[in-house]
């Protein structure tokens, strides 16, 4: 009985799985079948259930019983299906090959799936829709990509892969929370421990193509990647891990931020600090200073150094103002170089005042570091033309006159920034004072106020009429006004409204040009008789548009008895033409200011300023009250390009009315204070910054003479311009003596002189900051012997 069962049970079963193969056999052929029509283009067969369900094991079989090469091209198919816009026929071509990837992952065929990847790549890139089997293909991804990931051969594929998570992640391509929240978990299946250390170590110890896509997929595999970096920077003892960490970690961009401020606040070693500013300044954005300015007081010198890069690179328009505020918490060090950053922009008033209330607190500076400090403040106090600037050098002065003389560094900072200052000092007070004198009282040439109400009322006038749509009742205001600007000798007001006439109405030239012959005619009708009798020689030398033109391109500056006017020393290459009162002109000699010469109206000084190179060598004081026209190198080279010949006729008038270097022969001040020697010989010269710091290039010169003060020597220099911008120059000359040795000349250049121009041929002549020792300068005179 039993046995008679159990030989039906059989029967059933084998009939049932006859029953199960033919029907196999069948959906087998369906999908064969169905598969010949996708093959064929049509792409709605996808939307058959029993189609997309039984098509990832069919391609498996057919892979199993050989036919790769035909798995290979019907794989290709869904390179277009997973990216269809049709939302079933996409989900379905999705569910197709993750079934298909999880049959096949264990053949270890990397190049199928490596097909797999880049289709699911692709698809992760352009889905959009949390779809159906989205989980299910994400997991897919992972173990597909930890496959490729074992193999180094296929990290440029994984870390394509990497790069759309990271830019899912970072919002750069749209996707929903639902979907973000996916690739997350993504991310952190595949930034496992294992696979993080192998990158790393490979990011920091292979060869550079390895090195470049291991940090690509490093600083893409999102939170935890970062995470795990930023614990290596903190804890690695090996100085070359740090910095190589610390150029890889700003990549990962902005996802990093919030990790770096969470680092900041476990208060990490003073190294880890200075690493995590330099990845802020890495990232470059300007709303870092908030985080990274408390650590300008941190304790490290090494820290606040970073800080200080970091804000420099991350600051715009208010960098000035940062490192402003940075003096009053840095180390005295960095103080050094934050003045020398501020001192390119020392004309600024609020700069200017932040300098010299630091320069006020010098006392309590550090005594290593306190004359650097002091000179470079002086160094860049000099583009700042100001009385309190001039105050305060000379308060410094007085305090230093007992420490080393002359040769106190913090001394001749003070004198040479003075050298400038005061000059323009000088000048820009006579500006803001004007000039009038006793014969040319009608002369109006103060530049006009823009808010005055006479010119606010026609530009108010003519917006009414041009708002009237009266063009012509415009253009006939502007010009009756121009007149009389020009007839009252306001004539840059006159020109403003002529320009302001073509403006509104460019056809309106009739009267622009006779406007410009009206101003032109007035401004020749202002240069007064006494003027043009005081320079007969040279307004014979010119043409009258010349005279005119130099006229007007010249400063009028007056001056009270016993007033200076210019120094000895000073670095002012302006021209001084004297028009009315007494000049007293002395010199420096044995340490006695010694009268030269009483200057009458006509004479001109300052030839050798002006037309060569060189500091002041006399001084001028204004012995009674006079007046003097002064025309400064920038209005002149401005002059030059409008009349190109007045340089010749200028320079040929004043060398032979320039008694200055005869009258310095005559009083025994041009010789230096010790004998002079010819010799000739080849120097090396190095030209420093105006800091002090020594440049990289250097140049050589054939030495002319020397004494124990200084020295000349020749050189070929392409133009004046270029000559000019070696005045008043830091130098090291150096000398190569008998015995090998060389000897090192530190000087200020005060003069460069032109020989042959039409060769370049010029002599520089530098007067040295200490004396030559004796037996120095003794091996230096035999040098030729």
């Amino acid at each position: 009985m039993d046995e008679t069962y159990n030989r039906q049970q059989r029967a059933l079963v084998k009939a049932k799985q006859v029953l199960l193969d033919a029907e196999k056999a069948r959906s087998q052929d369906r999908v064969g079948s169905i598969l010949k029509e996708l093959s064929a283009g049509n792409r709605e067969v996808l939307g058959n259930p029993e189609f997309s369900d039984n098509l990832g094991p069919y391609l498996y079989q057919l892979y199993l019983e050989g036919s790769r090469s035909e798995v290979l091209a019907l794989l290709c198919l869904f390179d277009d299906c997973i990216v269809e816009e049709d939302l079933t026929l996409r989900e379905n071509s999705v569910l197709i090959i993750s079934k298909f990837a999880s049959l096949i992952l264990d053949s270890n065929d990397l190049e199928i799936l490596c097909i797999l990847f880049f289709q699911l790549v692709d698809w992760l890139e352009f889905e959009t829709d949390h779809i159906k089997p989205y989980g299910v293909a994400c997991n897919q991804a992972h173990k597909v990509t930890q496959r490729l990931l074992n193999d180094e051969k296929y990290w440029q594929e994984v870390a394509k892969l990497t790069a759309v998570l990271d830019r899912i992640q970072t919002g750069a391509l749209a996707k929903s929370n639902v979907i973000q929240e996916t690739i997350s978990k993504l991310q952190e299946s595949l930034a496992t421990k294992d696979n993080l250390e192998y990158l790393i170590h490979c990011y920091l110890k292979d060869a550079p193509e390895n090195k470049r896509v291991a940090a690509k997929i490093l600083t893409t595999l999102g939170r935890r990647s970062i995470i795990y970096l930023i614990n290596q920077l903190m804890h690695s003892t090996d100085k070359s891990t740090r910095l190589q960490l610390v150029k890889l970690i700003p990549a990962a961009g902005a996802p990093v931020i919030p990790l770096l401020k969470d680092c900041l606040q476990k208060k990490p070693p003073w190294y880890v600090v200075r690493n995590i500013v330099f990845i802020f300044s890495e990232l470059n954005d300007a709303s870092f200073y908030e985080i990274v300015q408390p650590y300008l007081t941190h304790r490290d010198i090494r820290v606040q150094r970073q800080v200080l890069s970091c804000i420099t690179k991350i600051s715009e328009d208010n960098l000035q103002e940062r490192l402003v505020e940075s003096l009053q918490y840095i180390h005295d060090d960095l103080k050094v170089k934050v003045v020398m950053q501020l001192g390119q922009a020392a004309e600024d008033k609020n700069l200017v005042d932040a300098l010299l209330e630091l320069l006020q607190s010098r006392k309590a500076f550090l005594e290593e570091t306190a004359v650097e400090l002091i000179v470079k403040i002086c160094v860049a106090l000099k583009s700042s033309p100001q009385k309190v600037v001039v105050d305060a050098l000379n308060e410094l002065l007085e305090e230093r006159k007992d420490c080393s003389g002359k040769t106190d560094p913090i001394t001749v900072a003070a004198l040479d920034a003075l050298s400038v200052i005061e000059p323009q000092y000088r000048h820009t007070t006579q500006e803001s004072i004007g000039f009038s004198d006793s014969y040319d009282d009608e002369i109006n040439i103060s530049n006009p106020d823009i808010n005055n109400p006479s010119i606010l009322a026609i530009d108010q006038s003519i917006e009414e009429y041009l708002a009237q749509g009266d063009l012509e009742k415009a253009g006939a205001k502007l010009f009756s006004n121009a007149v009389n600007a020009a007839r009252n000798k306001d004539f840059i007001t006159a020109e403003l409204l002529r320009d302001k006439l073509l403006d509104i109405n460019p056809l309106a030239l009739t009267e622009v040009i006779k406007l410009g012959e009206i101003i032109e005619e007035e401004k020749n009708s202002t240069i007064n008789n006494h003027h043009i009798s005081v320079w007969s020689d040279l307004y014979e030398k010119m043409s009258t548009d010349e005279f005119n033109a130099l006229y007007y391109a010249m400063r009028h500056e007056s001056y009270s008895p016993e007033e200076v006017i210019v120094k000895t020393g000073e670095n002012d290459s302006s021209l001084y033409f004297v028009n009315s009162g007494a000049v007293t002109l002395s010199c420096q000699c044995d340490n006695k200011e010694s009268f030269l010469k009483r200057l009458q109206p006509g004479e001109v000084i300052g030839v050798g300023p002006f037309f060569s190179v060189s500091l002041w060598t006399v001084s001028m004081t204004a012995q009674t009250a006079t007046q003097i026209h002064v025309l400064s190198r920038s209005k002149f080279q401005e002059l030059r390009k409008s009349h190109p010949k007045i340089e010749r006729k200028l320079e040929e008038f004043c060398t032979r009315y320039d008694t200055v270097p005869e009258l310095l022969k005559m009083s025994g001040s041009d010789r230096r204070e010790s004998a002079r020697y010819s010799i000739t010989v080849t120097v090396k010269n190095i030209l420093l910054d105006p800091y002090g710091n020594t440049g990289k290039k250097a140049f050589r010169g054939e030495l002319i003479d020397i004494s124990k003060g200084g020295l000349c020597f020749s050189i070929k220099i392409s133009s004046r311009k270029n000559a000019r911008l070696l005045l008043g120059r830091q130098i090291i000359t150096e000398i190569t003596l008998g015995d090998g040795n060389i000897l090192k000349c530190f000087g200020v250049i005060v003069g460069v002189k032109f020989h042959e121009l039409e060769v370049h041929d010029f002599s520089v002549h530098v007067k040295f900051v200490r004396n030559l020792e004796q037996v120095d300068f003794k091996q230096v005179i035999n040098l030729e012997i």
